[in-house]
């Protein structure tokens, strides 16, 4: 019997900043909240199965949903006790992923201000076509 295989192709449509923080996601998300005007609120965290580890692995998981501007984002912890979310980025503490639309000089504008709270190292953007581990970031 012929044996088929079922490809799917998932669409990365946003916007992926890493940031690299020593403080605590708590901190990060009041400092984000207070210098974009966002309103991050901790949700449950995400769990992720990988096949290497026994039990899901758990990230801190922050959402705001910008009903104005029709988009959503999420700050998530890179790291956990059992592993990286995105072992191929060790340089980014957190992930800021933003759904929807939004225009180049706004995602610039964004980045820069990360850059500019005290408690960040850097802000970078990453993309996420080109990370083995992108399948991690799909929920």
């Amino acid at each position: 019997m012929a044996k088929t295989t079922l490809d799917i192709k998932y669409e990365y449509d946003f916007i992926l900043i890493g940031i690299s923080c020593h403080e605590k996601e708590y901190r990060l998300s009041w400092a984000l909240n207070q210098s974009l005007h966002f309103e991050l609120e901790r949700r449950k965290d995400m769990q992720i199965e990988l096949k290497k580890q026994s039990e899901p692995l758990s990230y801190p998981f922050f959402e705001y949903d910008d009903v104005e501007n029709y988009r959503k984002y999420y700050l998530i912890s890179n790291k956990c006790t059992g592993g990286m979310l995105l072992p191929e980025q060790k340089q980014a503490d957190f992930l800021l992923m933003i759904k929807g639309t939004i225009r180049p000089p706004e995602k610039i504008s964004i980045i820069k201000a990360i850059k500019e709270i005290q408690l960040v190292l850097t802000a970078f953007e990453i993309n996420p076509e080109q990370l083995k581990s992108r399948e991690n970031l799909l929920f």
